[in-house]
């Protein structure tokens, strides 16, 4: 079943069960992929709803780090709630130790010094896409350059 069929079939059941939170949430959701859709002026692959969720996640989890700062932690625990519901839909995240592995591998095949680190990131981004938060690649990747 194609990612865009199965919100939809779990924001019917949300509709049906009453379950308010998971019903706006996945509204939210289906919204933005529509509005992608029109955007591309065609249907979304499941990778490019991936991309999205993603993009989704991080704005929830944002967003709960400044509802934190502004001492709103009833705000703060809806984002997160919300974000955890996304997560539901994204690949199974690769682990810290996974990345590093990823990494160690590429460098080991492809000598790298900090001045080459968007052709790195490129190749990686291309390999890790969906599989894992390429800001914390990034974050690896810099201090295994920069450590040896």
């Amino acid at each position: 079943m194609a990612l865009i069929e199965q919100i939809e079939t779990e924001l019917t059941t949300a509709l049906k069960s009453g379950n308010n939170f998971s019903r706006d949430t996945l509204r939210l959701l289906k919204s933005s992929i529509k509005n992608a859709e029109i955007e591309a002026g065609q249907a979304l692959s499941d990778e490019q709803v991936v991309s999205l969720i993603q993009k989704e996640v991080k704005k929830r989890i944002e967003a709960e780090t400044l509802f934190k700062q502004a001492n709103k932690p009833d705000l703060a625990a809806n984002e997160a709630s919300e974000a955890e519901l996304l997560k539901k839909y994204l690949p199974e995240q690769m682990s810290e130790e996974g990345i590093k592995a990823v990494i160690a591998e590429y460098l080991s095949s492809n000598p790298t010094d900090i001045s080459q680190m968007g052709t790195a990131m490129g190749a990686l981004s291309s390999k890790l896409k969906g599989q894992a938060d390429m800001g914390l690649v990034s974050k690896i990747l810099r201090d295994q350059i920069q450590n040896g």
